[in-house]
């Protein structure tokens, strides 16, 4: 598996893919920061009102930019026929997909790390005051959003392995945001049931549905990164058992 990591990393770092998403990210922190800026004048509010805004982003859009980062290369994989030369060298299945797992999880770190940094670098530049915010408070909501992208990274996998293709990264879309508004009204309203507080925990729309910013009191977040670790394990899984019987030819 080594020798695939090795082989993998530099096509991922030369793909202009890989910079287009990482740029479209930070632009997209900056913009956020900036918005917001412009139409609040209490910087001490800064944060607070923009992180809402990112909460919102890293539901709708981070993760489908990461996910496609890894579904467009995958599938590139398949098309012009790198898969098959992994097989003739002896690679196993297992190990391929293992790989894939490695490095873009690796990018969607990456991405993440971009992301989450313009950011603070943004509020730093318009001189938000981050004094009263609880950094421990605003550190476990940070790893809870990046778990909830891994999760989604997971999904990512089992649904190349289904289909193989880039246009895969549109229905990876297209899910991502027709699952999202009964999930995140639901997630808004007044009383909500059981069902929707445990959908809460599992999709990131739900998770940040509302005013939720990054200055909230986690509720059980060891809870909530046990349920999205299990099914991500458990997409990843079903991704190995499909891969594995997945006719090439």
């Amino acid at each position: 598996m080594n020798k695939l990591i090795s082989a993998d990393v530099p096509r991922v770092l030369r793909s202009k893919i890989t910079y287009i998403i990482l740029l479209l990210v930070a632009f997209m922190a900056a913009a956020s920061v900036f918005t917001t800026a412009v139409e609040t004048d209490d910087r001490s509010m800064l944060f607070a009102v923009s992180s809402n805004n990112l909460s919102l982003f890293l539901g709708l859009m981070f993760p489908v930019f990461a996910g496609g980062l890894s579904i467009m290369l995958i599938a590139t994989e398949f098309s012009s026929g790198v898969i098959r030369n992994k097989f003739v060298m002896g690679h196993s299945r297992s190990s391929i997909l293992f790989s894939w797992c490695v490095i873009y999880s690796a990018t969607t770190l990456l991405t993440f790390a971009v992301y989450i940094g313009t950011y603070f670098a943004a509020l730093a530049a318009f001189g938000a005051d981050l004094s009263s915010a609880d950094a421990g408070n605003v550190a476990v909501n940070l790893l809870t959003l990046l778990l909830f992208s891994m999760k989604f990274q997971m999904f990512s996998f089992l649904m190349v392995c289904i289909y193989p293709d880039a246009k895969t990264a549109v229905i990876v879309y297209i899910l991502n945001n027709v699952t999202m508004v009964p999930l995140m009204l639901a997630s808004m309203s007044d009383e909500k049931s059981k069902a929707v507080k445990f959908l809460s925990r599992i999709f990131i729309f739900g998770f940040t549905a509302g005013d939720f910013t990054l200055l909230d009191e986690p509720d059980k977040p060891w809870l909530t990164a046990l349920l999205i670790t299990a099914l991500g394990v458990v997409y990843f899984i079903l991704a190995l058992v499909y891969f594995r019987r997945k006719d090439l030819k």
